[in-house]
């Protein structure tokens, strides 16, 4: 249950990072204030909850609250997401071009956001499998 807690968390600080540095960039002055607000409440949380299973824990409360290789069960996290997503992206192509839905901006869009997703999926990966050794 702690590995699900765990993920939950720490993929819900990523989002609202990504998500505020997004709406950052897009937005105009009192949005970006709203986005860098995301941001820094996503690191917050992300770095609080890794806090509770460093070392750092130990020396303050003497004992680990979350006893989880966090490291390691975000990379296989991103793992299987990146798989899921992957696999629903072709599905949906596949659903868009047998059923003759793209248009020319759209399509031009959507397959920008398909690449866009797949190297970073690609960069996802490699990053995982490199640190979750």
């Amino acid at each position: 249950m702690i590995e699900f807690i765990s993920i939950l968390v720490l993929t819900f600080a990523l989002a609202l990072v990504v998500l505020g540095v997004v709406t950052a960039w897009l937005e105009r002055e009192r949005e970006r204030w709203e986005g860098l607000a995301l941001v820094v409440v996503g690191l917050l949380t992300g770095s609080g909850y890794a806090f509770l299973g460093s070392r750092f824990s130990l020396r303050l409360f003497g004992r680990l609250i979350v006893r989880v290789n966090l490291p390691a069960l975000m990379g296989t996290a991103f793992t299987y997401t990146a798989g899921v997503l992957g696999g629903v992206a072709l599905a949906v192509g596949l659903f868009l071009w047998a059923t003759d839905r793209f248009r020319n901006q759209v399509g031009r869009t959507v397959v920008a956001f398909a690449l866009a997703g797949a190297a970073l999926t690609v960069i996802a990966v490699l990053l995982t499998t490199t640190f979750a050794r």
